[in-house]
């Protein structure tokens, strides 16, 4: 779209506002004190985060509007230990929470409390199918070990998007979002009351992104709809449906003479340029939650089902082998509590899962590859065609009880039981090259008991200091049994559960200017399911013996004044092999050794429904390879890291129209978003240049 057709969107726009906009100015003030203090991804129900022995952090409404985000981590980020890396400016995310920069399934991701993926088919991009581009109000972010509520995953973070209720009195709203000349994304949001005991919200937005980069082009369509209906005056029922489909153009890391020469390149040759890329996924979710409070007892049911395809190309393969999946879930979450007359609680749940997925996986085109573990593969050739059947049960119970009149004491048990039915489609067995290996069909099962445990002293109405120990693990997902490579012995497991325990000391204070919390934490995980490669440069996952992740995070918020208000988060960590039968007491790969976010708003007392953000944003050096090797002249292959600068701003022109702006990457900075050593050589994934975002949203 041109920069002149741009300007007069926004020129009809403000042509139809109201001109009485002095007697709205206090009415529609934002306040920058306003802190999100209220979380409900602990135990499923609102608790104030100073009466929570663990670290939880939140991003609210006022939050998300300044940054307008089109995605997740533009948010996400500002938080303390909290990195989502965005991948090539599309869609896609890695994570950075507690470990280094991963696609591992080491965290736990919702909506409104339902998880978005099984864990027997993790995918790192999960974010992606929640409602974050059409319905949300709040996202949660609880660090470390999850609750008794949480299962496999929960390791190192639970992310829990939350929707927006349905509006008190009808309300419709329309968001439009461009860039310079290659995005634009158009939301759209009808909010109204049925009757006395019922309403409903209808959202649905669409995205079309070019992309800076060469072949790096996405569209996403969405449409999410909320039912919320009052049985009586203690019982709530909401029925939720959300449904996206997004095809994305998939790009490759560039060499190191690439990432010097032209940035903007894909990666890809011409020969798998022709192929067309793409990364295609489809997803539904059906869910109904039922709340209802009699009396010192509390009862959720939460039934759901869900659907999602992803097909797409994997372009961080030289072989470019295409891979089609399709996953259907039955779950239900069941949980009850019950406060108990001495004032101490009980919460009781299940959560059960039943999912069927079918992956595939075969070769696109004839191709010879080149250099290390050079391989020639042939149209049609099939490396995986399989079913699995997933069942987990997982009972749980956590009992709260005060122990004197500032000390509360929380213990949690879980247990988690997960059965694999694994089907395979090919008719051959064994060895059937390219280093691929083919298993028969089998069963297969697995337990744990996760203990939890934690005091939390209250030093204050407004602070208090926790001591916590919270134990979790990491199922192996269906690829990681069953998609081996010939060097996995193919009659035995292909990795075993991570089993993890965490132990966390932190401190909160709220005071009147100045609201800060600390949190230092060490986590071992045992037999840490980690990448390795074999002579002829295939991918396959062993069981490291012991890694260890332990560092500190802190986090301020400060109301310097009526106009300045000034948000930090600072994370420094390490992240190191213990025993590894090859890395023991080398630091990990892509593992920042800090992240700091810092965000000062300014609101001018002159234009109060002004308000503007200037962030920045920092990541540490870290190692390219888990070896901690060294180049040919010696030198470490370790990157430094890099810091950018962003500026927001919002401007609330009338109670129905507000504009804003985003000056992402302010000095134009050249950096290399994610850097690693791989196949020996060095492979950059470019950060993006200076990119200027601008659009309005208009109420009626």
């Amino acid at each position: 779209m041109k920069t002149t057709t741009k300007i007069s969107i926004f020129t009809l726009f403000i042509s139809q506002c109201g001109t009485s906009l002095a007697a709205e100015t206090r009415a529609t003030k934002v306040e920058l004190n306003d802190l999100e203090r209220i979380t409900v991804t602990a135990n499923r129900k609102e608790s104030l985060d100073t009466d929570l022995a663990m670290s939880v952090h939140s991003i609210g409404k006022e939050e998300l509007a300044i940054d307008n985000g089109q995605h997740v981590a533009e948010s996400l980020n500002s938080l303390s230990g909290v990195f989502i890396d965005q991948l090539s400016g599309g869609q896609g995310h890695k994570a950075s929470i507690r470990m280094p920069i991963n696609t591992s399934g080491y965290y736990l991701y919702l909506q409104d409390n339902i998880p978005l993926q099984s864990p027997a088919f993790f995918n790192h991009n999960a974010l992606w199918w929640s409602s974050f581009n059409s319905n949300v109000s709040r996202m949660e972010v609880l660090k470390g070990a999850g609750t008794a509520l949480y299962g496999s995953g929960a390791v190192a973070a639970t992310i829990n998007i939350l929707s927006a209720d349905v509006a008190e009195q009808a309300e419709t709203s329309m968001d439009l979002m461009l860039d310079e000349d290659k995005y634009s994304k158009i939301q759209l949001n009808h909010s109204n009351t049925i009757s006395d005991e019922q309403g409903f919200t209808l959202a649905g937005s669409y995205l079309n992104n070019e992309g800076w980069r060469e072949h790096t082009g996405s569209k996403r369509a969405e449409v999410t709809f909320r039912h919320e209906l009052e049985i009586s005056s203690n019982e709530h029922l909401v029925t939720s449906f959300v449904i996206s489909d997004l095809e994305q153009e998939m790009a490759a890391s560039l060499s190191e003479d690439l990432y010097k020469t032209d940035k903007t390149h894909s990666g890809l040759s011409e020969e798998v340029l022709a192929s067309d890329p793409l990364r295609k996924t489809a997803y539904m979710r059906l869910s109904a939650q039922w709340d209802k409070t009699d009396g010192n007892y509390f009862y959720s049911v939460i039934p759901y089902y869900r659907s999602r395809t992803n097909d797409y190309t994997a372009t961080w393969n030289q072989n470019m082998p295409k891979v089609e999946s399709e996953v259907k879930t039955f779950g239900l979450l069941a949980l009850a509590s019950f406060e108990h007359h001495d004032g101490s609680e009980t919460i009781i749940g299940t959560d059960i899962e039943f999912t069927e997925g079918r992956q595939l996986s075969y070769q696109p085109l004839d191709f010879t590859t080149s250099g290390w573990g050079a391989d020639t593969f042939t149209k049609g050739e099939k490396f995986y065609d399989d079913t699995t059947k997933y069942l987990g049960l997982s009972p749980y119970i956590q009992h709260t009880r005060t122990l004197s009149d500032n000390l509360d004491l929380t213990l949690g048990a879980r247990y988690d039981y997960a059965q694999y039915e694994f089907d395979n489609n090919l008719s051959l067995y064994g060895d059937i090259g390219h280093g691929h290996l083919s298993l028969e069909n089998r069963d297969d099962d697995f337990t744990h008991l996760s203990p939890k445990a934690s005091l939390n002293y209250h030093l204050g109405d407004d602070s208090s200091l926790y001591l916590r120990y919270a134990n979790s693990f990491r199922l192996p997902t269906a690829s990681s049994l069953y998609h081996l490579t010939t060097k996995d012995d193919g009659n035995a497991k292909a990795v075993d559960p991570e089993v993890s325990n965490t132990f966390e000391l932190g401190y909160k204070v709220n005071l009147e200017k100045v609201n800060f919390d600390f949190a230092v934490y060490y986590m071992d995980v045992d037999d840490g399911i980690v990448q390795a490669y074999n002579d002829a440069g295939q991918r396959y996952l062993t069981n490291a013996s012991r890694v260890i992740h332990q560092g500190f995070e802190a986090a301020m918020l400060w109301q310097i004044s009526e106009k300045f208000n000034l948000s930090t988060a600072y994370t420094q960590a390490k992240h190191e092999f213990d025993q590894h039968d090859e890395y023991s007491g080398n630091e990990m790969a892509m593992a920042p050794d800090y992240i700091v976010n810092v965000r000062l708003r300014y609101q001018p007392s002159l234009l109060l429904r002004f308000i503007s953000m200037l962030e920045v944003q920092s990541i540490g050096k870290y190692w390219l390879d888990d070896a901690s090797s060294r180049d040919d002249e010696g030198n470490d292959r370790i990157y430094q890291g890099y810091t950018i600068i962003n500026l927001k701003a919002r401007y609330q022109v009338s109670k129905k129209l507000a504009l804003h702006a985003r000056l992402l990457n302010l000095s134009d900075k050249e950096y290399a978003q994610e850097a690693s050593y791989r196949y020996g050589k060095t492979t950059y994934s470019p950060g993006a240049p200076r990119t200027v975002y601008f659009g309005l949203n208009y109420q009626w």
